[in-house]
């Protein structure tokens, strides 16, 4: 590693954590009785506003026999450009207005282009000129706690640095390893 790219991985430790991308966490209703197919549209409908410039599709959720029960939990789930992300739908409440929902993420949903652009910007306020790359897939799900590396180039130079981000939290919060 050069020593310039070495003086700029130092520099950049000064920003520990990136918010990679904010997890979809709501509140939803449903009017009359329990439709999974309608709930899983109201899932993608969430995501969609937290993730607009990916696809989001084939929501499900699953069949359960009636109308759950105040605190019981359905499995849900969206692909976030095919990618799987689990989600955890609780029925707050029941009454004659109908069903009222709380849906979060099962696991933590992490974008690799923020995470991406986010280090190359910490980078940039540093003076140096990095390309980074955190692998093909435009998002990664997993739990808190998780790892992936990423790969960091200083423009001009054929030396690389790999940095760990691990998973801080459901919220899609990372922490940067150099």
């Amino acid at each position: 590693m050069t020593p310039v790219l070495r003086r700029a991985l130092a520099a950049a430790v000064v920003v520990p954590a990136l918010l990679a991308l904010g997890a979809c966490k709501a509140e939803v209703s449903a009017g009359g009785g329990y439709d999974p197919d309608d709930l899983a549209a109201q899932v993608q409908a969430e995501q969609e506003k937290v993730t607009p410039d990916l696809d989001v599709t084939d929501p499900t959720c699953e069949d359960v026999d009636g109308n759950p029960s105040e605190g019981d939990t359905i499995d849900c789930s969206v692909s976030i450009d095919g990618v799987e992300a689990p989600y955890v739908v609780t029925l707050t409440a029941a009454d004659d207005d109908g069903l009222k929902f709380h849906l979060e993420p099962a696991q933590a949903i992490v974008s690799t282009d923020k995470v991406e652009s986010g280090l190359e910007d910490q980078f940039t306020q540093q003076g140096f000129d990095v390309d980074v790359d955190c692998g093909g897939a435009s998002v990664i799900v997993d739990d808190p706690g998780s790892v992936f590396l990423c790969t960091v180039a200083q423009d001009g130079v054929e030396q690389t640095k790999k940095v760990t981000v691990t998973i801080k939290d459901i919220d899609g919060n990372v922490g940067i390893d150099y």
